[in-house]
């Protein structure tokens, strides 16, 4: 999908994936480089950034509850 800004490298309108728990949008190329940046959540499948598998005790993504 397009997003419009990378948080990592910041560069504007390429393809990317969004965290569905923080909203940080993260494109390809970064995804490359840091191929553990994203996973997908255990609880709802969604993507999830590093940073929120780390500090979530539990699913909080409101499209899963």
């Amino acid at each position: 999908m397009k997003i419009p800004i990378c948080d990592t490298c910041k560069a504007k309108h390429v393809e990317g994936v969004v965290c569905r728990h923080c909203d940080n949008y993260y494109c390809y190329d970064c995804l490359d480089l840091h191929k553990s940046n994203l996973r997908p959540c255990p609880t709802c499948g969604e993507f999830i950034c590093n940073e929120c598998f780390e500090g979530m005790v539990e699913c909080d993504n409101p499209r899963y509850k």
